[in-house]
Order: structure tokens, then C-alpha cells, then sequence
């Protein structure tokens, strides 16, 4: 197998070509989950494009929340379309929701039916959330997986900063207009790319279209060496396709039930630091802190800021390693929602803040960069690769679910909860799940850092590797 400083070339670039069109799924995803940012404040006004209709502030916590509940079921689907359709075609499936439920939100703005279009929207929003890290991971090299996995994120991000951006200064039609441009463009560009060479594997029938899968994303490299991948991969696969998949299967076993607990806790640790809540309700946030900045302007910002954070991920990642990013995250994290939740205590407390009406948004900034340098995209590339072949569905499906329920619990209940304790309390109970974060990523998160898919799987299962184990050259865990 070729080494990350031999993958250059027309290699690296197919790679990466085959990573950044499966991600423009992730720009549509997160115009979908910020598209209630700038769009409550008006449908709460009364916008003419939405034929007039207004909203109450709980039915604008539905429009916010229900992409949520729609992405705790997407993962659901998946599990049932990756294996029996492959990881290319839920992708592009997801992409057709999306283009449904903007198509409905846009020319039919009655608020039953954006609900229902919300729904749609979360489902093709769990299915992005559960396939691309599966595709990634399955097309990766070992040396290049984590810089590529942290891909996703940084699209993520873009659209969220469209959002952010055109949102405000838009009409309601106009931006869902424009929203429904990036599932387009997915599905005009990712139906080119190759299917997994793993997954064409599972039929025997499909070897010769596997070979030249994985011949197109290495780059057409020497013929040994391409043979050799090949061969691991048909080893790997002949292993754990021979073992059982579902439900029962993934909890029969200590060692799957460990690797589910792992990603469970990560995705956890992601929406209990307030991420969701954040992106869904922030121009409401920037509004409640009484800043003399605009709201709409302190998104942009935070967005920008996102963008910028997330495009530094990958060659981060590749240089310190996963476990680095992810303490740096929490520590941040921890620190600047802390620092949110003090300034909202001392306006709880009637104090002038008019001085410090620059804090929330330094904090909240500095809160998404290091957001985006560890605990924003790092849980999903875990995912990805810490499920045996054979359970990789069903888990990866279980724990974007949990994630996403998780997040649909929180958004829901984030106003309400204000209301009832305090913002400040409400931000220093996310910092104090931050704190969680670190300690478990120190003590309990395994190392998977330049392993391959089995080798991980050896590691989890506590036995001694069988190949000459050589710490990459930035490893921090050694």
C-alpha cells in the first residue's frame, strides 16, 4: 500500500475530488440546519414572499427544532440503504429530500406544511450525517483518513455561513431559493464519483468494478500495489461478512457494545455542548445579550469565524493527531461557554453591561473555532471508522440517531429552559459537560490515529498488532 508521502499526485487529487463532492451534501445540510437563524425573526414579523404568514415564538421553536427530530430518524433510514443500496445512492437520495422539502418550505409557506418540510429536511440531514463519514472511511487511505474526515465539517460550515450571510438582508422566498442551489449541485456533481470499493466487494460479482474504484482514487498507482489494497480489503471483508449484522449481533459483544459506547458518548459530548443550539437560535441569542452590535452582523461573524476554523481542521489534524484537536476543544469550549453564561448572570443581575457588549461575541467565537478544531468533526470521522464492516449500518445509524435526538431535545427545550433557570445557567451547564468531554477523550478514547480499519478493530479488541507498528512522524500518542 502506497504511504501518505507516496499518495500525491492525481492520486491525492481524486481523493479529495471524491471527498469535496460528497461534502457539498454537508453545505446543503447545514444550510438546512441554519436556515431557521434568520428565517424565525421574520416569519415572527410577518414576511409578504410567505404570503403574510406570522408565527408565535413556540411555533418558531418548531420550525428551529424539528430538523432535529427529522435527523434522529434519517440514520434509521440509512441503516436500511447503505448496505441494500449502497453509500452513493442514499447520498444522492438525501439530496432529492432536500430539494423536496425546499420546494415545499418555498411555495407552500403554510406553517403545517413547513413543519412537515422541516421533517424531510432532518432526514436527508441524519442520512448526510451517517453516509459521508462511511464513505469517507471507506475510501481513505489510513495516513490521510482524519484530514479528510474533518472535510465535512468545513462544508458544514460554508453553509451554515450562507445562511448566516445572505439570511438576513433576503426575503423568506428569496433564501430558500438559494438554499435549494446546493443539493443541485450535489447530485449534478457526486453522481460522477465511485462507489466505496468496499461496498462493491460484498458481491463478488463486483470485484472488477471494486478494482477500478479503488484504481480511479489511488490514482492509477503501480499494479502490486493496487492489488495488495485489494487484497486486504477482500480479507478484511471475507472475515466480517461472515459474521452476523443487526441489532443482535452488535450488542452480543463486548468489544462492539465498547465501540458503540465510543462514538455514542462522542456525538453525546457534540450536542451537550450547545453546538445546535447555538447555530438554530442565534441571531435570537445575539438579541437576548442586549450587545449594541447587530445580531445579524454577530452571526456573520460567527460564521465566518466557523468557515475559517474548520478549513485549519484538516492539516491540523494531520500534523497533531485527533486526541490534541479534541483536548483543545473541550478546554476551549469549556472557558468561553463559561464565559458567556457569567456575562448573562451579571445582566441577569441588572448590572450595565453596555461596556462589555463585545464579550458574547468574542466568546462565542472563540467558542466555534475551537468547536471546529476537534469536537465538530472529529466524533463523525470516529464513527466512521471504529464499527467492524459487517455492523457498520446498524451502528453508525444507532448513533447519529442518538445524536440527533439528543439535539432535538435540546433545541426544543433551550427557550423553555431560559426562561426557567437563566441563560447563564443554561451555557454553564454546557460548560460543565465540556469538562466531561475532555476527561473521557484523556481516559476512556482510544487512540486510532494512522491505523487501518482492522487494525482498530484489533486494538478495540485488545489484541497484539501484527504488523511493525511505526508511530507516524506527528503522532502524540505513542
Amino acid at each position: 500500500m502506497k504511504s501518505e508521502q507516496e499518495q500525491t499526485g492525481s492520486g491525492a487529487f481524486n481523493l479529495y475530488l471524491a471527498s469535496c463532492t460528497v461534502n457539498i451534501g454537508a453545505l446543503a445540510a447545514g444550510c438546512a440546519l441554519t436556515w431557521s437563524s434568520p428565517t424565525i425573526p421574520k416569519l415572527e414579523e410577518g414576511d409578504p414572499s410567505a404570503d403574510g404568514l406570522i408565527i408565535s415564538r413556540s411555533e418558531g421553536g418548531w420550525i428551529g427544532s424539528l430538523i432535529a427530530l427529522g435527523a434522529a430518524i434519517g440514520p434509521l433510514i440509512a441503516g436500511a440503504l447503505i448496505d441494500r443500496f449502497g453509500r452513493k445512492r442514499t447520498v444522492l437520495f438525501a439530496m432529492v429530500l432536500f430539494v423536496i422539502s425546499w420546494l415545499v418550505i418555498g411555495f407552500f409557506p403554510r406553517l403545517y406544511a413547513i413543519y412537515v418540510a422541516r421533517v424531510i429536511a432532518g432526514v436527508a440531514v441524519g442520512l448526510v450525517y451517517t453516509v459521508n463519514p462511511l464513505y469517507i472511511a471507506e475510501i481513505a487511505e489510513p495516513s490521510l483518513r482524519s484530514s479528510l474526515g474533518t472535510l465535512m465539517q468545513f462544508f458544514l460550515c460554508a453553509g451554515f455561513l450562507v445562511e448566516y450571510v445572505i439570511g438576513p438582508y433576503t426575503t423568506y422566498f428569496l433564501l430558500v431559493m438559494v438554499s435549494v442551489v446546493p443539493p443541485l449541485l450535489c447530485l449534478g456533481t457526486f453522481i460522477w464519483m465511485p462507489e466505496t470499493p468496499q461496498y462493491l466487494l460484498r458481491n463478488p460479482d463486483n470485484e472488477k468494478q471494486a478494482l477500478a474504484s479503488l484504481r480511479w482514487l489511488r490514482g492509477n498507482p503501480e499494479e502490486e500495489f493496487l492489488t495488495k489494497e485489494l487484497g486486504e480489503m477482500k480479507d478484511s471483508l471475507e472475515i466480517t461478512m461472515k459474521q452476523k449484522s443487526g441489532l443482535g449481533e452488535l450488542f452480543s459483544s463486548v468489544v462492539n457494545i465498547k465501540a458503540l459506547l465510543i462514538a455514542g458518548a462522542m456525538v453525546g459530548f457534540q450536542q451537550v455542548s450547545g453546538i445546535n443550539v447555538v447555530l438554530f437560535y442565534s441571531e435570537s441569542i445575539f438579541k437576548s445579550t442586549g450587545s449594541s452590535m447587530s445580531a445579524s452582523l454577530s452571526t456573520i461573524i460567527v460564521g465566518s469565524v466557523m468557515v475559517f476554523a474548520a478549513a485549519m481542521t484538516p492539516p491540523l489534524a494531520k500534523r497533531f493527531g485527533m486526541k490534541a484537536l479534541l483536548y483543545t476543544s473541550s478546554i476551549g469550549m469549556t472557558v468561553t461557554l463559561g464565559t458567556l453564561g457569567l456575562y448573562f448572570f451579571q445582566k441577569s443581575l441588572g448590572h450595565d453591561m453596555a461596556s462589555l457588549g463585545w464579550l458574547p461575541v468574542t466568546s462565542l467565537v472563540l467558542y466555534i473555532i475551537t468547536y471546529c478544531f476537534g469536537f465538530g468533526p472529529l466524533p463523525w470521522a470516529i464513527m466512521g471508522e471504529i464499527f467492524p464492516a459487517n455492523l457498520k449500518a446498524v451502528a453508525s445509524a444507532l448513533t447519529a440517531s442518538f445524536c440527533w435526538l439528543l439535539g432535538f431535545i435540546l433545541t426544543k427545550s433551550f427557550m423553555t429552559l431560559c426562561d426557567i433557570i437563566g441563560e447563564h445557567f443554561a451555557f454553564w451547564m454546557f460548560s460543565g459537560f465540556c469538562i466531561l468531554a475532555f476527561l473521557f477523550t484523556k481516559f476512556l478514547l482510544p487512540d486510532t490515529e494512522g491505523k487501518t480499519l482492522q487494525e482498530i478493530q484489533d486494538m478495540l479488541q485488545g489484541k497484539a498488532p501484527t504488523y511493525d507498528q511505526k508511530p507516524t512522524p506527528y503522532s502524540i500518542d505513542t
